[in-house]
């Protein structure tokens, strides 16, 4: 009994971060992250900047198995919301660099501009930890507010083509 209770613990304890969040190992899907992207921007359209604590806050339903919608102001050159990495909320999104020195911010906020959103490739750290990884953000502007939604999936393999279609068949 006592060894399956410090299996158990042990267990419980390497699944969580060093903030004591859970790391979630079941993989968001293209569909969850448009479908989470819209209603996040649908919410910051109701409540406005009211809405933004809900995006912050990492135990709220937009950050849900690997994945987290953030939120940028390309306008102000901020970043809002990001609760898998608190720390570059307030952050300058269009000075924001991947590991390769592309600047993703800049990409992520013209991309934000089409009428539909679209998707954008970089390399960044997955919540939890662990090397950084090919990540593509699904981004939208929630209509009329500067705010810039956004959510990704890590996948080595799918392409940004294959997406697209995936978006255009679900508007």
């Amino acid at each position: 009994m006592r060894r399956f209770v410090i299996t158990m613990i042990a267990t419980a304890l390497a699944a969580c971060t060093p903030s004591g969040d859970r790391v979630h190992h079941e993989q968001a899907t293209p569909l969850e992250v448009i479908s989470k992207v819209r209603e996040a921007a649908l919410l910051l359209a109701a409540q406005g900047a009211a809405g933004m604590e809900v995006l912050r806050d990492s135990t709220s339903e937009f950050t849900w198995k690997n994945s987290y919608v953030f939120v940028v102001d390309c306008d102000a050159d901020l970043v809002l919301a990001n609760p898998a990495f608190p720390e570059r909320q307030g952050g300058d999104i269009k000075q924001h660099l991947y590991y390769n020195g592309k600047q993703y911010g800049l990409e992520l906020c013209e991309t934000a501009k089409q009428p539909e959103g679209g998707w954008v490739e970089y390399v960044w750290p997955k919540p939890g930890g662990g090397e950084p990884s090919r990540k593509i953000s699904y981004v939208i502007t929630a209509d009329s507010l500067s705010y810039q939604v956004g959510a990704g999936i890590y996948d080595e393999t799918i392409s940004l083509s294959a997406l697209k279609q995936i978006t255009e068949a679900n508007q």
